[in-house]
């Protein structure tokens, strides 16, 4: 910063102006090279979570997100990280031994691409949060056994506005869907008391454009809910992978990441399944 002030003073010589607008450019100037310098380590981050051997390092996110320092055991188990083509996870496909997960199947607009399934390992997925920080989808894996819905939605989906603004204020029109069950009340305490995660990922804003960080932080800004991280998909990777027919698509996670429900459409199946699991375990 003292570098950045004393730069401002010595341009200042050069500037033949009145005071108010010389100091005007001197500030423009100052908060140039500071945003600069916040881009810059926003790429280190980016860079730094690629890197194969930091990648069980603990990082403190803005918004008190979990850590997990485990996630080898993850991926030394995983088949479906792989999301290169030609025969990765999303990549188009002709028949099963085409995929890394023998799994192609035909899309409804009819290609064929390598798909994810039940079982499988959710992909390592990393994205800037509603705070600018870039997470990793894994660091909410656990070992005190709490299980992770994903969400995919959209900035123009108005069920997505509806689930956010139930868990965000409590607001009933979603209870008004003939889709809704009243033991889905259930998941707003569980996400509330910290006893599952709950993770919201955009793919698009409400122009129909990819999804950006403004998107995640509009979205925070009018669902204020601290429990909820908002990740964005701004190059639609695990869009391509899901390839949701109807959002809010909600998935059901492990607490080891492992898919146990798969959703392109709607939440109920995530969420009933997640339920009946929970009062299985406590009979």
């Amino acid at each position: 910063m003292e570098e950045v002030i004393a730069m401002c003073l010595k341009y200042q010589k050069h500037l033949k102006m009145n005071k108010f607008n010389r100091n005007i450019i001197i500030l423009s100037i100052a908060l140039s090279f500071l945003f600069s310098e916040k881009l810059e380590n926003k790429a280190m981050s980016q860079k730094l979570l690629e890197k194969e051997d930091v990648k069980d390092i603990s990082y403190h996110y803005s918004g008190n997100w979990p850590t997990y320092n485990n996630k080898a055991s993850i991926l030394s188990i995983s088949n479906t990280n792989k999301l290169d083509c030609p025969n990765g996870i999303g990549c188009e496909c002709l028949i099963n031994k085409d995929c890394i997960n023998s799994n192609c199947v035909k899309h409804l607009k009819g290609d064929r691409y390598c798909a994810i399934q039940n079982g499988d390992t959710f992909p390592h997925f990393k994205a800037i949060d509603q705070f600018e920080d870039i997470v990793d989808i894994y660091d909410f894996a656990n070992d005190e056994g709490k299980y992770i819905l994903v969400e995919m939605g959209a900035g123009w989906c108005s069920p997505c506005h509806s689930l956010a603004s139930w868990f965000a204020y409590n607001e009933e029109e979603i209870k008004t869907k003939p889709f809704w069950r009243d033991r889905y009340n259930k998941v707003k305490e569980l996400v509330e008391n910290g006893d599952i995660y709950f993770i919201t990922i955009l793919y698009e804003d409400e122009f129909h454009d990819n999804a950006t960080f403004d998107t995640a932080y509009e979205w925070y800004d009018t669902y204020p809910d601290d429990a909820i991280p908002i990740l964005v998909d701004e190059d639609k990777l695990l869009h391509k992978i899901i390839r949701p027919t109807g959002i809010p698509a909600v998935t059901l996670l492990s607490p080891k990441m492992e898919i146990i429900t798969l959703s392109s459409r709607g939440f109920n199946h995530a969420f009933d399944k997640l339920l009946d699991i929970l009062e299985e375990n406590n009979d």
